[in-house]
């Protein structure tokens, strides 16, 4: 699992192709409707798709055709964008799942359900900086755009790891927009700060009381007062949607 971007198509590929190198029979697929997808398994796994009359197979029976054969077959499904697929297509990779057919499935923040639950979970890590800014390079490079070290400490800061994002940021430097702002989703959350600062508030006014400091439970109770209220007021800020889901 990853965001948008973060290569698991690119990472698909490389597993179909060190699998079909290495002799095995490899159907990767994207989503569509189910039957397409059904129909893209077995012409990959090189199955009928129409029965002894001449008549094309129902989903149904395509299912159970791939079901057979996966059966006796040593066979391996890669689906990219899992989490666009339809339920029912999840559903039925789940039962394969559990019959052991080895299968990579690949998405997006996937859903706690179906298939999901049955395959381990493996998220891809940001990139580092250094390779983000190799990537970079490369991109300036085949547009022929000169950016100094500076450069491209600014424009990586847009890609927060997102190898797709880093080459868009080329692209938007190139093509000279002024683009504030990140579309990744790597920030730090400063909530656990927050309250610490707000507990340590608190504690203030307790010793100010124990310690019959006046001075001390009266500047501990209004810096409470000004956290809390604060503190509501940016949490009732509307919150900025995601650009990339």
């Amino acid at each position: 699992m990853g965001e948008e971007g973060s290569g698991k198509s690119v990472l698909a590929q490389s597993v179909v192709e060190k699998l079909t190198d290495d002799g095995f029979m490899v159907a990767f697929v994207e989503p569509t409707t189910p039957k397409q997808m059904l129909l893209e398994i077995t012409q990959q796994f090189d199955l009928p798709t129409q029965d002894i009359e001449g008549k094309n197979l129902t989903v149904d029976k395509l299912k159970r055709a791939i079901a057979d054969f996966l059966g006796e077959n040593t066979a391996f499904i890669i689906l990219d964008d899992a989490q666009s697929c339809d339920m029912k297509f999840r559903i039925w990779l789940k039962q394969l799942r559990r019959k052991g057919v080895p299968m990579l499935v690949l998405a997006t923040d996937p859903p706690r359900s179906d298939i999901f639950i049955n395959i381990p979970r493996i998220e891809l890590r940001p990139l580092p900086e250094k390779a983000i800014r190799e990537i970079m390079r490369s991109a300036a490079a085949e547009r022929m755009i000169d950016l100094s070290a500076a450069d491209l400490s600014k424009l990586q800061e847009r890609a927060g790891g997102n190898p797709m994002l880093a080459i868009r940021a080329i692209e938007e430097e190139y093509l000279g927009l002024d683009i504030e702002g990140a579309d990744h989703r790597r920030y730090f959350d400063i909530t656990p700060l927050i309250l610490v600062v707000g507990v340590i508030f608190v504690i203030m006014r307790f010793i100010g009381l124990g310690t019959n400091d006046q001075a001390l439970y009266i500047f501990g109770g209004i810096a409470a007062a000004i956290f809390l209220g604060l503190s509501r007021l940016l949490y009732s800020l509307p919150q900025e949607e995601r650009r990339i889901r």
